[in-house]
C-alpha cells in the first residue's frame, strides 16, 4: 500500500501550492498527513536572473523598529513564516533579547548558531521584546536577514543609519561627516530577446559620508515587472517602483532583474532625478532563434562605456529622456533562424559521345527546415540511398522528382543523369548548398576550355593561363612577325594558343631560333653573323622536326582519341538495388501475364522496342543421357540458345513504407542506370563556395 500512498502525495504536493482550494472535499482531511513529510511545499523558491538556484525561503522579516535607551532598548518586527523555521533577533549573548511575545503570547527565546533565535510555526506574527543593558553598546548586533532598521535613540529618530555587516551603530554620524555625504549612481541595463524579454539592470552605486536610508528611482522602466533583487546593500522595492537602500560607505552593486510584460517595440525612458545618472547605457542581445531583429538608437561604444565584461561583445546604446530604443522585427520563427546546412560532392562523367552527363552526388549535412529533397531540370533523378538503405523516389507537387528523409543528419549517395549538354545548374538540388565540389571526368579527345559558373576551376584551359604564358606567346609572336612578316606572327599565336599547354609542343627552342635570326640580320659581315645563322638554322631546324611529330600525334588524338592512353571502356555498374526486380526465364511461350503496376516509376529507365521472338528452345536430351549413359552416335550437344522473354514484374507499395522508407527486400526499388567509374586521367576540379 506505500506506493499509491506515494503517487497520492506526490500529486498534492504539484497541486496543493497552485489549486489547494480545488481540493475535493474527501480529502481534505487528508492534507495535513500526506504532506508531514515535506514540510517546505508551501516555501518559494528563489529565481536570481532567471534561473532557480534550488533554494527555498520560508521566513520573511520587515522593517526592524528599534527604540534604544541608556538602560534597555526595545524591539519591534513583523514577520511571515512559510514553514517551521528559525527567525533570528537582534542581540548577542551579552545583550539577549527577554520579554519576548508574539500576538500577546510569550515566546522562549533559544540559541541557533550562537545567537538567539526564535523557532516559529507557519503565519504572520508581531514580535516585540526588549534587550536590557547597563550601559548602552556602541554597536549592536542585528542579522543580516533583517534589511531594513528604523533606530530611534533617546526618543529621537536618527535618520542615517549605519550598518557594517551585522553590526548596527547605535548613533548617528557627526556634522563635519555629514556635510561631506554624496551619492553617485552609473546604471547599466542588458536587455534580451524573447517570450518574454528579460531586463537586467546593474546599479553600481558610490557613497561617501555617513551612513543613511535613501529612496531611489522609479529604478524600471514603464512595461517591466521586477523578477528578482540582490545585492550588497539591504534594498527593498517599493510598491511605486522606488527602491529603498541603507546605504554605508564604499562601492557597490545592486543588481535588479525584470521582465517585459508586452512585446518588444519602442523603448522610450523617463529618468528619474538626482542623484539618477541623465544617461543610461543598454545592451541588447537579441534572440534568433525566436526572431530576428534590427535595432535602431544612439549606438555607443562598449568599451568606452564601461559596459560590465559580460556584455561587451554585445551592441550598446545610450538612453535618455529624449533618445529611446526602436526595435524592429525582421523574421520570426523558423523563417530567420538557422537553415539547412548542406555540402555537396559530385563526381560528374561526359558521355564519350558528347550528348549528355551522369553524375553521382553525396550530399552531407543537417536538415533544420527540409523534410524533401527534389532536383530540378534539366537533372533527373535516377536512384537514392541513404547509408545502406535505397530511398523510394517519388514525383513532388511540381512534378520533380524527389524524395522525403526524416533524419536530420543527411548522409546521401544519389546517382543523376542530364541528357543534354550546355547550361549545367550548379547543384541541381532545390534546396541552398553550402559548398559545391565536383571533379568533371571528360573522355580522350575533350578538353575544359572553362567554367564561366564555377568560383574555382584550375585546370580548366583558360585558369591555366599566366601572365609568364602571355608573356611568352607575345615574345614569339613579335619575333616572328619582324623576322618572316605580320601574318607569320599571327600564325604563330594561333599555334601557341591552342599548344602552350598540351605536352611536347615547342615553344623556347622557336624563340630562340628567331631572336638568332633577328640578331643575324643586324651583325655585319663576319664569324659572328656567321656563328649566328648556323645557330638560327640549328634551331629553327630542331624546332621543325620537334613540331612535326608533336602534330602528328595531335592529329593522331584527333582522328582517333583512343590512341592518347590505354583506355577501360566505361563499364556501368549494376545498382545494388537491381535485385529487387524479380526476372523469369520461360522456355515456352505464353500469353503475356497482367501488369502488376500500373503507374510507372518516375525514373525509370525508358524500355526499347521489342525484339523479334528467339528461336525455339531445343529439344531436351533423352533421358538415358541425363541418367548418365554414353550418347548413341550422331547425337550432338544442343547451343545454348537466347532466352525467349523476359517479364518485369513489380508489387504496390503501401502508403506506410512509402512514409516511413522501410522497405522490404522483396519489394522493387528504382535501380535507375548504372553510374560510371571510368577514370582516364582527364580531370577537371570545380568548387563553389558560399549559399
Amino acid at each position: 500500500m506505500r506506493r499509491p500512498w506515494g503517487w497520492l502525495c506526490l500529486l498534492v504536493l504539484l497541486a496543493a501550492p497552485v489549486m489547494a482550494q480545488d481540493v475535493p472535499p474527501a480529502l481534505k482531511d487528508w492534507q495535513d498527513w500526506v504532506l508531514h513529510e515535506a514540510p517546505l511545499h508551501a516555501c518559494p523558491v528563489l529565481v536570481t536572473n532567471g534561473k532557480t538556484m534550488g533554494a527555498k525561503e520560508c521566513t520573511w522579516p520587515g522593517r526592524l523598529a528599534l527604540d534604544a535607551g541608556k538602560d534597555g532598548a526595545r524591539f519591534a518586527m513583523d514577520v511571515h513564516v512559510d514553514a517551521r523555521s528559525w527567525v533570528s533577533l537582534p542581540g548577542d549573548s551579552r545583550n539577549w533579547p527577554q520579554q519576548v511575545t508574539a500576538g500577546g503570547k510569550p515566546l522562549v527565546v533559544l540559541d541557533h548558531f550562537g545567537a538567539p533565535a526564535l523557532q516559529l510555526e507557519p503565519g504572520d506574527y508581531s514580535v516585540h521584546g526588549v534587550l536590557p543593558w547597563d550601559s548602552r553598546p556602541a554597536r549592536l548586533r542585528v542579522p543580516g536577514t533583517i534589511g531594513l532598521v528604523t533606530l530611534t535613540l533617546d526618543g529621537n529618530a536618527v535618520a542615517r543609519i549605519e550598518r557594517d555587516g551585522d553590526q548596527l551603530t547605535l548613533g548617528e554620524a557627526a556634522a563635519a561627516q555629514r556635510a561631506a555625504d554624496a551619492l553617485s549612481l552609473r546604471v547599466f541595463r542588458k536587455l534580451t530577446d524573447g517570450m518574454p524579454a528579460m531586463l537586467e539592470t546593474q546599479l553600481q552605486v558610490n557613497v561617501t559620508g555617513s551612513a543613511r536610508e535613501q529612496l531611489i528611482g522609479p529604478v524600471l522602466p514603464k512595461g517591466f515587472t521586477a523578477t528578482s533583487l540582490q545585492g550588497g546593500l539591504p534594498a527593498r522595492l517599493e510598491n511605486d517602483g522606488r527602491l529603498r537602500v541603507q546605504l554605508r560607505p564604499g562601492h557597490w552593486m545592486i543588481s535588479l532583474g525584470a521582465r517585459s510584460s508586452d512585446v518588444l517595440g519602442h523603448l522610450a525612458v523617463n529618468l528619474p532625478g538626482d542623484p539618477w545618472p541623465k544617461q543610461e547605457i543598454w545592451s541588447y542581445a537579441d534572440d534568433t532563434s525566436l526572431r530576428t531583429t534590427r535595432v535602431e538608437g544612439q549606438a555607443v561604444d562598449a568599451g568606452q562605456a564601461d559596459v560590465p565584461s559580460d556584455w561587451n561583445s554585445l551592441p550598446a546604446y545610450a538612453l535618455d529622456n529624449a533618445n529611446g530604443l526602436a526595435i524592429e522585427q525582421g523574421t520570426r520563427g523558423g523563417e530567420g533562424g538557422k537553415g539547412d546546412q548542406l555540402a555537396l560532392t559530385r563526381d560528374l562523367w561526359l558521355d564519350f559521345d558528347g550528348r549528355g552527363f551522369s553524375a553521382n552526388d553525396r550530399l552531407v549535412g543537417t536538415l533544420a527546415r527540409s523534410q524533401r529533397l527534389d532536383v530540378a531540370a534539366p537533372w533527373q533523378l535516377l536512384n537514392a540511398s541513404q547509408g545502406e538503405s535505397p530511398m523510394l523516389i517519388t514525383v513532388g507537387d511540381k512534378h520533380t522528382s524527389g524524395l522525403e528523409v526524416r533524419d536530420t543528419n543527411l548522409e546521401l549517395s544519389a546517382g543523376l543523369r542530364m541528357p543534354r549538354s550546355g547550361d549545367m545548374p550548379s547543384g541541381g538540388w532545390q534546396l541552398p548548398l553550402e559548398h559545391i565540389e565536383a571533379t568533371l571526368h571528360l573522355p580522350y579527345g575533350y578538353r575544359l576550355i572553362g567554367a564561366s559558373g564555377a568560383d574555382l576551376s584550375p585546370d580548366s584551359w583558360i585558369a591555366q593561363w599566366s601572365l609568364l604564358d602571355l608573356f611568352v606567346v607575345a615574345l614569339i609572336a613579335l619575333l616572328a612577325g619582324r623576322f618572316l612578316g605580320w601574318p607569320w606572327a599571327l600564325a604563330a599565336v594561333v599555334f601557341l594558343a591552342l599548344s602552350l599547354h598540351e605536352g611536347g609542343a615547342p615553344r623556347w627552342t622557336l624563340a630562340v631560333a628567331l631572336a638568332l635570326a633577328l640578331l643575324m640580320r643586324a651583325l655585319p659581315e663576319g664569324r659572328l653573323r656567321l656563328v649566328s645563322r648556323l645557330a638560327a638554322g640549328a634551331l629553327l631546324l630542331l624546332a621543325i622536326l620537334w613540331s612535326l611529330p608533336f602534330a602528328a600525334t595531335q592529329m593522331s588524338y584527333a582522328l582517333h582519341p583512343q590512341l592518347e592512353g590505354k583506355v577501360e571502356l566505361p563499364v556501368e555498374s549494376e545498382s545494388s538495388e537491381s535485385r529487387a526486380v524479380s526476372m523469369k526465364q520461360e522456355v515456352k511461350p505464353q500469353p503475356a501475364p497482367a501488369p502488376a503496376v500500373e503507374e510507372a516509376s518516375t525514373n525509370a529507365v525508358p524500355m526499347s522496342a521489342p525484339a523479334p521472338p528467339p528461336p525455339p528452345a531445343p529439344p531436351a536430351p533423352p533421358a538415358d543421357i541425363l541418367a548418365g549413359q554414353e550418347a548413341p552416335a550422331g547425337y550432338s550437344e544442343p547451343k545454348h540458345k537466347a532466352l525467349s522473354s523476359v517479364t518485369v514484374t513489380g508489387t504496390p507499395l503501401t502508403a506506410s513504407q512509402t512514409i516511413g522508407q522501410e522497405m522490404d527486400a522483396h519489394r522493387p526499388l528504382q535501380a535507375g542506370r548504372g553510374t560510371p567509374h571510368w577514370d582516364v586521367g582527364n580531370n577537371y576540379h570545380l568548387e563553389w563556395s558560399g549559399p
